[in-house]
Protein backbone atom coordinates (compact mmCIF):
# COMPACT_ATOMS: atom_id res chain seq x y z
CA UNK A 1 0.00 0.00 0.00
CA UNK A 2 0.95 3.43 -0.59
CA UNK A 3 0.20 6.64 0.42
CA UNK A 4 -0.40 10.00 -1.28
CA UNK A 5 -0.64 13.60 0.89
CA UNK A 6 -2.28 16.37 -0.62
CA UNK A 7 0.14 19.41 0.45
CA UNK A 8 0.49 22.06 -2.59
CA UNK A 9 -2.36 24.92 -1.22
CA UNK A 10 -1.13 28.10 -0.45
CA UNK A 11 -3.59 28.01 2.94
CA UNK A 12 -4.58 31.30 2.31
CA UNK A 13 -7.65 31.31 5.31
CA UNK A 14 -4.29 30.80 7.14
CA UNK A 15 -2.76 34.04 6.75
CA UNK A 16 -0.67 35.31 8.34
CA UNK A 17 0.68 31.83 9.67
CA UNK A 18 1.49 30.79 5.74
CA UNK A 19 2.81 33.79 4.78
CA UNK A 20 6.50 31.94 5.91
CA UNK A 21 5.57 28.58 6.43
CA UNK A 22 3.42 25.81 4.02
CA UNK A 23 -0.01 25.01 6.36
CA UNK A 24 0.85 21.22 6.49
CA UNK A 25 4.59 22.41 7.87
CA UNK A 26 2.82 24.69 10.96
CA UNK A 27 3.82 22.94 14.00
CA UNK A 28 1.03 21.86 16.50
CA UNK A 29 1.92 20.23 19.87
CA UNK A 30 5.48 20.04 18.66
CA UNK A 31 5.62 18.39 14.91
CA UNK A 32 4.09 19.80 11.96
CA UNK A 33 0.65 18.99 11.16
CA UNK A 34 2.09 16.14 8.43
CA UNK A 35 4.19 14.79 10.30
CA UNK A 36 1.22 13.90 12.78
CA UNK A 37 -0.08 11.84 10.15
CA UNK A 38 2.89 10.35 8.77
CA UNK A 39 3.44 8.87 12.18
CA UNK A 40 -0.03 6.95 12.24
CA UNK A 41 0.46 5.26 8.98
CA UNK A 42 4.46 4.96 8.55
CA UNK A 43 4.10 1.51 9.87
CA UNK A 44 1.87 0.12 7.24
CA UNK A 45 2.41 1.74 4.28
CA UNK A 46 5.44 0.94 1.80
CA UNK A 47 5.95 4.15 0.44
CA UNK A 48 4.27 7.97 1.11
CA UNK A 49 4.44 10.69 -2.09
CA UNK A 50 3.50 14.76 -0.83
CA UNK A 51 2.34 16.14 -3.48
CA UNK A 52 3.56 19.85 -2.91
CA UNK A 53 3.63 23.26 -4.27
CA UNK A 54 3.51 26.10 -2.23
CA UNK A 55 7.15 27.18 -0.79
CA UNK A 56 8.08 23.50 -1.82
CA UNK A 57 11.38 23.63 -1.18
CA UNK A 58 10.60 23.59 2.94
CA UNK A 59 8.85 20.20 2.08
CA UNK A 60 12.31 19.32 0.01
CA UNK A 61 13.96 20.51 3.08
CA UNK A 62 12.15 18.63 5.98
CA UNK A 63 11.73 15.76 4.25
CA UNK A 64 15.29 15.42 2.63
CA UNK A 65 16.94 12.08 5.01
CA UNK A 66 13.73 10.31 4.75
CA UNK A 67 12.27 8.44 2.59
CA UNK A 68 9.15 10.62 1.24
CA UNK A 69 9.23 11.51 -2.22
CA UNK A 70 7.82 14.73 -2.83
CA UNK A 71 6.24 15.71 -6.21
CA UNK A 72 5.01 19.25 -7.26
CA UNK A 73 1.79 20.32 -8.68
CA UNK A 74 3.64 23.61 -10.36
CA UNK A 75 -0.32 25.55 -10.46
CA UNK A 76 -2.74 25.35 -7.99
CA UNK A 77 -5.90 23.43 -9.56
CA UNK A 78 -7.54 21.57 -6.84
CA UNK A 79 -7.39 18.44 -5.09
CA UNK A 80 -8.67 16.26 -8.21
CA UNK A 81 -5.39 17.98 -10.15
CA UNK A 82 -3.12 17.87 -6.87
CA UNK A 83 -3.76 13.78 -6.48
CA UNK A 84 -3.05 13.60 -10.28
CA UNK A 85 0.32 14.97 -10.25
CA UNK A 86 1.16 11.26 -8.29
CA UNK A 87 -0.37 8.85 -10.83
CA UNK A 88 2.70 7.36 -12.62
CA UNK A 89 4.13 6.36 -9.05
CA UNK A 90 0.97 4.76 -8.52
CA UNK A 91 0.47 0.25 -9.11
CA UNK A 92 -1.66 -0.68 -5.97
CA UNK A 93 -3.84 0.62 -3.28
CA UNK A 94 -3.59 4.05 -2.50
CA UNK A 95 -4.33 5.87 0.75
CA UNK A 96 -4.95 9.32 -0.01
CA UNK A 97 -4.98 11.95 2.46
CA UNK A 98 -5.23 15.65 3.34
CA UNK A 99 -1.86 17.66 4.37
CA UNK A 100 -3.83 20.38 6.98
CA UNK A 101 -5.74 17.59 8.60
CA UNK A 102 -5.03 15.62 11.74
CA UNK A 103 -6.99 12.44 12.05
CA UNK A 104 -7.01 9.76 15.29
CA UNK A 105 -5.50 6.68 15.20
CA UNK A 106 -8.22 4.38 13.91
CA UNK A 107 -7.24 5.86 10.94
CA UNK A 108 -5.19 2.56 10.54
CA UNK A 109 -8.56 0.69 10.60
CA UNK A 110 -8.65 1.21 7.00
CA UNK A 111 -6.14 -0.72 5.74
CA UNK A 112 -8.56 -3.92 6.54
CA UNK A 113 -10.56 -2.75 3.41
CA UNK A 114 -10.14 -3.14 0.50
CA UNK A 115 -11.09 0.14 -0.43
CA UNK A 116 -12.67 2.78 1.93
CA UNK A 117 -13.77 6.31 3.11
CA UNK A 118 -12.98 7.30 6.62
CA UNK A 119 -15.25 10.14 7.94
CA UNK A 120 -16.45 12.00 11.12
CA UNK A 121 -19.87 13.14 13.43
CA UNK A 122 -19.79 16.34 12.42
CA UNK A 123 -22.65 18.47 14.60
CA UNK A 124 -23.18 21.26 11.68
CA UNK A 125 -22.97 18.56 8.69
CA UNK A 126 -23.96 21.08 6.29
CA UNK A 127 -20.81 23.03 5.96
CA UNK A 128 -18.83 19.69 4.55
CA UNK A 129 -19.43 17.44 1.96
CA UNK A 130 -21.79 14.48 3.48
CA UNK A 131 -21.86 11.19 2.90
CA UNK A 132 -24.88 9.29 2.06
CA UNK A 133 -24.11 5.31 3.53
CA UNK A 134 -26.39 2.09 3.94
CA UNK A 135 -25.32 -0.81 5.21
CA UNK A 136 -21.62 0.54 6.66
CA UNK A 137 -21.31 1.44 2.98
CA UNK A 138 -20.58 4.99 1.32
CA UNK A 139 -23.45 6.01 -1.65
CA UNK A 140 -23.22 9.23 -2.25
CA UNK A 141 -21.20 12.50 -1.14
CA UNK A 142 -23.71 15.72 -0.77
CA UNK A 143 -21.41 18.68 -1.06
CA UNK A 144 -22.80 21.24 1.96
CA UNK A 145 -26.90 19.86 1.46
CA UNK A 146 -29.31 22.23 2.99
CA UNK A 147 -30.67 19.13 4.18
CA UNK A 148 -27.89 16.62 5.03
CA UNK A 149 -28.52 13.02 4.69
CA UNK A 150 -26.67 12.31 7.56
CA UNK A 151 -24.43 13.63 10.05
CA UNK A 152 -21.23 11.90 8.57
CA UNK A 153 -18.76 14.19 6.73
CA UNK A 154 -15.97 13.23 4.27
CA UNK A 155 -12.85 14.25 5.68
CA UNK A 156 -10.05 13.60 3.52
CA UNK A 157 -9.33 10.42 4.02
CA UNK A 158 -9.70 7.90 0.97
CA UNK A 159 -8.20 4.37 0.46
CA UNK A 160 -8.54 3.53 -3.20
CA UNK A 161 -7.57 1.18 -5.35
CA UNK A 162 -5.47 2.38 -8.49
CA UNK A 163 -8.94 2.98 -11.03
CA UNK A 164 -9.25 6.02 -9.47
CA UNK A 165 -6.19 7.48 -10.35
CA UNK A 166 -8.00 7.40 -13.86
CA UNK A 167 -11.12 8.85 -12.99
CA UNK A 168 -8.73 11.80 -12.22
CA UNK A 169 -8.24 12.29 -15.33
CA UNK A 170 -12.27 12.26 -16.53
CA UNK A 171 -13.09 15.23 -13.77
CA UNK A 172 -14.52 18.31 -15.19
CA UNK A 173 -13.23 21.99 -13.74
CA UNK A 174 -16.05 23.00 -11.04
CA UNK A 175 -17.89 26.57 -10.69
CA UNK A 176 -14.77 27.23 -8.22
CA UNK A 177 -12.41 26.92 -11.39
CA UNK A 178 -11.26 23.50 -9.83
CA UNK A 179 -11.04 20.07 -10.43
CA UNK A 180 -12.40 18.96 -7.38
CA UNK A 181 -11.61 15.56 -5.91
CA UNK A 182 -15.36 14.77 -4.96
CA UNK A 183 -15.78 14.55 -8.01
CA UNK A 184 -14.08 11.74 -8.58
CA UNK A 185 -14.98 10.41 -5.77
CA UNK A 186 -18.27 10.18 -7.04
CA UNK A 187 -17.72 8.49 -9.70
CA UNK A 188 -15.45 5.78 -7.91
CA UNK A 189 -18.72 5.11 -5.77
CA UNK A 190 -20.51 3.95 -8.76
CA UNK A 191 -17.74 1.65 -9.54
CA UNK A 192 -17.13 -0.09 -6.63
CA UNK A 193 -18.26 -0.92 -3.17
CA UNK A 194 -16.62 1.34 -0.84
CA UNK A 195 -16.61 0.43 3.21
CA UNK A 196 -17.25 3.69 5.57
CA UNK A 197 -14.85 3.89 8.23
CA UNK A 198 -15.76 6.14 11.33
CA UNK A 199 -12.95 7.67 12.91
CA UNK A 200 -12.42 8.53 16.89
CA UNK A 201 -10.59 11.98 16.06
CA UNK A 202 -10.56 14.46 13.25
CA UNK A 203 -8.96 17.95 13.65
CA UNK A 204 -9.53 19.82 10.80
CA UNK A 205 -6.60 22.66 10.60
CA UNK A 206 -8.23 25.59 7.79
CA UNK A 207 -8.71 28.15 9.79
CA UNK A 208 -5.68 29.67 12.47
CA UNK A 209 -8.06 29.25 15.54
CA UNK A 210 -8.05 25.61 14.32
CA UNK A 211 -4.28 25.32 15.41
CA UNK A 212 -4.83 26.74 18.82
CA UNK A 213 -7.64 23.97 18.83
CA UNK A 214 -5.56 21.26 17.80
CA UNK A 215 -2.67 21.74 19.38
CA UNK A 216 -4.37 21.74 23.16
CA UNK A 217 -6.40 18.33 22.23
CA UNK A 218 -3.05 16.95 21.12
CA UNK A 219 -0.87 17.74 24.22
CA UNK A 220 -3.20 15.70 26.08
CA UNK A 221 -1.98 12.77 24.95
CA UNK A 222 2.21 13.73 26.06
CA UNK A 223 3.96 12.04 28.97
CA UNK A 224 5.96 13.32 31.33
CA UNK A 225 9.56 13.80 30.21
CA UNK A 226 12.47 15.98 32.14
CA UNK A 227 15.84 16.04 30.00
CA UNK A 228 16.56 19.88 29.91
CA UNK A 229 17.72 22.12 32.96
CA UNK A 230 15.46 23.00 35.43
CA UNK A 231 16.48 24.82 38.51
CA UNK A 232 15.50 23.62 42.02
CA UNK A 233 13.99 26.36 42.85
CA UNK A 234 11.07 25.79 39.93
CA UNK A 235 7.93 23.87 39.65
CA UNK A 236 7.03 21.74 37.05
CA UNK A 237 3.36 20.37 37.43
CA UNK A 238 1.14 17.16 35.68
CA UNK A 239 2.81 16.24 32.00
CA UNK A 240 5.94 18.67 30.71
CA UNK A 241 8.16 17.69 28.62
CA UNK A 242 11.68 19.68 28.64
CA UNK A 243 14.02 18.40 26.03
CA UNK A 244 17.46 18.77 26.26
CA UNK A 245 18.83 22.22 25.92
CA UNK A 246 15.89 23.86 27.02
CA UNK A 247 16.27 26.28 30.48
CA UNK A 248 13.73 26.59 33.48
CA UNK A 249 15.02 29.06 35.62
CA UNK A 250 14.13 30.46 39.05
CA UNK A 251 11.09 30.40 40.32
CA UNK A 252 9.46 29.59 37.34
CA UNK A 253 6.20 27.50 37.02
CA UNK A 254 5.20 25.31 34.25
CA UNK A 255 1.98 23.49 34.67
CA UNK A 256 1.31 20.32 31.38
CA UNK A 257 0.16 19.66 29.81
CA UNK A 258 3.42 21.59 27.96
CA UNK A 259 6.11 21.17 25.84
CA UNK A 260 9.64 23.47 26.32
CA UNK A 261 11.59 22.63 23.26
CA UNK A 262 15.59 22.39 23.25
CA UNK A 263 17.01 25.71 23.18
CA UNK A 264 13.91 27.77 24.93
CA UNK A 265 14.45 29.53 27.84
CA UNK A 266 11.80 29.90 30.38
CA UNK A 267 12.16 32.60 33.39
CA UNK A 268 12.84 33.68 36.40
CA UNK A 269 9.51 33.80 37.41
CA UNK A 270 8.06 32.97 34.31
CA UNK A 271 4.45 31.12 34.70
CA UNK A 272 4.08 28.25 31.63
CA UNK A 273 0.50 27.26 31.86
CA UNK A 274 -1.42 24.75 30.05
CA UNK A 275 -1.79 23.75 26.50
CA UNK A 276 1.69 25.73 25.61
CA UNK A 277 3.74 25.10 23.20
CA UNK A 278 7.65 26.76 23.28
CA UNK A 279 9.82 25.98 19.98
CA UNK A 280 13.21 26.42 19.89
CA UNK A 281 15.32 29.37 21.27
CA UNK A 282 12.25 30.72 22.28
CA UNK A 283 13.15 33.16 25.49
CA UNK A 284 10.08 33.95 28.31
CA UNK A 285 11.04 36.03 31.30
CA UNK A 286 8.67 37.34 33.91
CA UNK A 287 5.46 36.46 31.88
CA UNK A 288 2.38 34.71 31.49
CA UNK A 289 2.13 32.14 28.66
CA UNK A 290 -1.64 29.82 28.93
CA UNK A 291 -2.55 27.53 25.96
CA UNK A 292 -0.50 28.99 22.91
CA UNK A 293 2.10 28.20 20.61
CA UNK A 294 5.16 30.60 20.32
CA UNK A 295 7.66 29.24 17.40
CA UNK A 296 11.01 29.69 16.64
CA UNK A 297 13.25 32.36 18.34
CA UNK A 298 9.91 34.30 19.65
CA UNK A 299 10.38 36.49 22.74
CA UNK A 300 8.36 37.14 25.67
CA UNK A 301 10.75 38.32 28.20
CA UNK A 302 8.89 40.92 30.15
CA UNK A 303 5.76 41.17 32.38
CA UNK A 304 3.47 40.18 29.21
CA UNK A 305 0.72 37.81 29.05
CA UNK A 306 -0.11 35.81 26.09
CA UNK A 307 -3.12 33.25 26.33
CA UNK A 308 -4.67 31.30 23.98
CA UNK A 309 -2.59 32.43 20.70
CA UNK A 310 -0.83 31.38 18.02
CA UNK A 311 2.93 33.44 17.15
CA UNK A 312 4.87 32.83 14.77
CA UNK A 313 8.56 32.96 14.28
CA UNK A 314 11.21 35.12 15.31
CA UNK A 315 8.24 37.51 17.06
CA UNK A 316 9.16 40.50 19.56
CA UNK A 317 6.79 40.69 22.49
CA UNK A 318 7.30 44.37 23.86
CA UNK A 319 7.17 44.59 27.85
CA UNK A 320 3.71 44.68 29.43
CA UNK A 321 2.43 44.08 25.62
CA UNK A 322 -0.85 41.51 26.61
CA UNK A 323 -3.55 39.25 24.21
CA UNK A 324 -6.97 40.06 25.44
CA UNK A 325 -9.04 36.54 25.19
CA UNK A 326 -12.23 36.85 26.43
CA UNK A 327 -15.12 39.21 25.39
CA UNK A 328 -16.45 41.66 28.06
CA UNK A 329 -20.14 39.76 26.88
CA UNK A 330 -19.01 36.59 27.04
CA UNK A 331 -19.76 35.44 23.28
CA UNK A 332 -17.69 33.57 21.63
CA UNK A 333 -14.57 35.57 19.35
CA UNK A 334 -15.17 35.97 15.82
CA UNK A 335 -11.99 36.64 13.81
CA UNK A 336 -12.10 37.71 9.99
CA UNK A 337 -11.36 35.60 7.51
CA UNK A 338 -10.39 36.58 3.86
CA UNK A 339 -12.63 39.63 4.75
CA UNK A 340 -15.54 37.47 6.27
CA UNK A 341 -16.20 37.48 9.86
CA UNK A 342 -16.43 33.81 11.25
CA UNK A 343 -17.43 32.84 14.52
CA UNK A 344 -14.58 30.83 15.86
CA UNK A 345 -16.40 28.84 18.44
CA UNK A 346 -14.36 29.61 21.11
CA UNK A 347 -15.12 31.92 24.35
CA UNK A 348 -11.30 32.02 24.56
CA UNK A 349 -9.14 32.88 21.63
CA UNK A 350 -6.58 35.31 21.88
CA UNK A 351 -4.50 36.54 18.55
CA UNK A 352 -2.56 35.56 15.72
CA UNK A 353 0.62 36.58 15.22
CA UNK A 354 2.69 36.19 12.28
CA UNK A 355 6.44 35.59 11.75
CA UNK A 356 8.87 38.68 12.63
CA UNK A 357 6.49 40.69 13.91
CA UNK A 358 7.09 43.69 16.54
CA UNK A 359 4.47 44.31 19.27
CA UNK A 360 5.27 47.55 21.41
CA UNK A 361 5.68 47.52 25.61
CA UNK A 362 2.53 47.86 27.13
CA UNK A 363 -0.06 47.28 23.69
CA UNK A 364 -3.22 45.41 24.06
CA UNK A 365 -4.92 42.90 21.33
CA UNK A 366 -8.46 42.54 21.40
CA UNK A 367 -9.61 39.27 21.19
CA UNK A 368 -9.34 37.21 17.49
CA UNK A 369 -6.88 39.92 16.16
CA UNK A 370 -4.46 39.15 13.21
CA UNK A 371 -0.93 40.78 13.10
CA UNK A 372 0.60 40.14 10.16
CA UNK A 373 3.99 38.97 8.93
CA UNK A 374 6.60 41.46 9.92
CA UNK A 375 3.81 43.83 10.75
CA UNK A 376 4.62 46.11 14.00
CA UNK A 377 2.36 47.94 16.65
CA UNK A 378 3.77 50.94 18.05
CA UNK A 379 3.74 51.13 22.33
CA UNK A 380 0.99 51.74 24.40
CA UNK A 381 -1.37 50.86 21.87
CA UNK A 382 -5.01 49.46 21.63
CA UNK A 383 -5.46 46.81 18.58
CA UNK A 384 -9.11 46.66 17.70
CA UNK A 385 -9.00 45.46 14.22
CA UNK A 386 -6.30 43.30 12.13
CA UNK A 387 -2.86 44.51 11.20
CA UNK A 388 -1.83 43.55 7.79
CA UNK A 389 1.22 42.25 6.91
CA UNK A 390 4.15 44.67 6.40
CA UNK A 391 2.36 47.58 8.22
CA UNK A 392 2.31 49.24 11.53
CA UNK A 393 -0.57 50.29 13.71
CA UNK A 394 0.03 53.51 15.34
CA UNK A 395 -2.54 55.40 17.20
CA UNK A 396 -5.41 53.68 16.74
CA UNK A 397 -4.96 52.69 13.24
CA UNK A 398 -2.95 51.55 10.19
CA UNK A 399 -0.73 53.60 8.82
Amino acid sequence: MKAVILAAGEGTRMRPLTEDTPKPLLPVAGKPIIQHNIDLIQDFVDEIIVVAGYEIEQFEEYFSNTSVKIVEQEETQGTAHAALQARDLIDERTLIMNGDDIYGSSIKQIKEHETAFAAARADNPENFGVLDTMDGEVKSIVEKPDEPPSDLVNIGCYLVKPRFFELLEDVEISQRGEYEITDALSMYIAEEEVKILETDEWLPCSYPWQMVEANSSLLENIKQSIDGEVHETAVVKEDVIVEEGAEVKEHSVIEGPAIIRSGAEVGPDAYIREGTVLHENVEVGKSEVKNTVIREGSAVPHFSYVGDSYIGKNVNIGAGAKTANLRNDDATVRMAVKGELMDTGMRKMGAIIGSEAKIGVNTSIKPGRKIGFDASVDSGEKVGKNVPSGRTWKDGGVV
